[in-house]
């Protein structure tokens, strides 16, 4: 199992305002940390239209941070690729592969939010036959390594259906991964196997290295914070389909339960129990100071990385 990090989102929040030049900054000194301490990969996520400017650009950015490496994987978890021109997508990771040797990976989701749509004139309810025609393209040609980002069964096994990789959300049950992996696993055999490797499976999982009690509390209060940040993309968009306001209280406590926090041997242990290739620790929270998020980078790369290199799914070369 390959261990990366997640998810930057290049923000300025109303409770940790930055510049953005120092965001951008920051993205490409987290980036080299990254591969110094060995962790496989980083990736970026995006949003459009918020005030805080969340990551609009995925692209770009991916490859300001492929240039400051040398070895370092970037991940897009996930470029919203309805909103996208699908032949722009597949020439510009093209490039970023061949120029940063098959450092890239694309991950595609579909995106919820009406507003983001509205804004390049486009119908959400046309959302998944732009996704299904755009994954059809992109399969077809492989720029490089593809992951679809998932909620559901059927979006598993879209994705097995093309043989791209999985990318599971952050915040569901050990029982939900495990039914999301069967069906893509389900869908890629029914499919005739194409591309006739296994394709890989990642898993989004809240994380945070803490030893105390103390530390695991505030851990958990900057995962809680996060998400209610979060939210507000879905309290600031119109007719998501999702009462934000009234189901925030019981997402909140499942977002902590399904959380991983603990010491390095507790984190490394739990993540272990997961049948993936990769598992992309979610620590790009909103509260913590930057030395602090670095500490956990150095942990994971120093502590729970080895522990992890013969468990979950190891035949896929990643």
């Amino acid at each position: 199992m390959k261990v990366g990090v997640g998810l930057w989102c290049l923000q300025s929040t109303a409770t940790a305002p930055r510049a953005w030049t120092q965001a951008y900054a920051e993205l490409l000194d987290d980036a080299r940390l990254t591969e110094d301490v060995g962790l496989h990969s980083l990736w970026l996520s995006e949003h459009h239209g918020y005030y805080d400017g969340y990551c609009p650009a995925l692209l770009p950015a991916a490859a300001a941070a492929l240039a400051a490496t040398d070895t370092l994987q970037v991940g897009t978890g996930v470029l919203l690729l309805p909103l996208h021109d699908t032949e722009r997508v597949r020439t510009a990771a093209a490039h970023l592969n061949g120029r940063f040797n098959d450092r890239f990976h694309l991950g595609m989701g579909m995106g919820y939010r009406p507003t983001e749509f509205a804004q390049r004139g486009l119908d959400i309810r046309g959302r998944v036959k732009r996704m299904v025609a755009g994954l059809d393209t992109l399969a077809a040609d492989r720029p490089g390594p593809m992951w679809v980002g998932v909620t559901s069964e059927p979006a598993a096994r879209r994705a097995g259906r093309r043989g791209l990789g999985l990318m599971i959300s952050g915040a569901f049950s050990k029982q939900v991964v495990d039914d999301l992996i069967a069906a893509h696993r389900d869908a890629w055999t029914a499919a005739g196997s194409p591309g006739h490797t296994t394709p890989p499976v990642g898993l989004l999982r809240n994380v945070w290295v803490a030893d105390s009690a103390a530390e695991r509390r505030q851990a958990l209060d900057w995962v809680r914070s996060s998400y209610l940040v979060y939210a507000g993309l879905g309290w600031g968009a119109d007719d998501t389909g999702v009462d934000f306001r009234a189901a925030i209280a019981e997402s909140m406590d499942e977002v902590e339960a399904s959380a991983i926090v603990g010491s390095a041997d507790e984190v490394a242990d739990t993540l272990a129990g997961y049948d993936v290739d990769l598992v992309v620790c979610r620590i790009g929270y909103d509260e913590p100071l930057t030395s602090a998020v670095r500490e956990v980078i150095e942990r994971l790369g120093r502590d729970v990385a080895p522990a992890l290199a013969d468990a979950g799914r190891t035949g896929t070369v990643l």
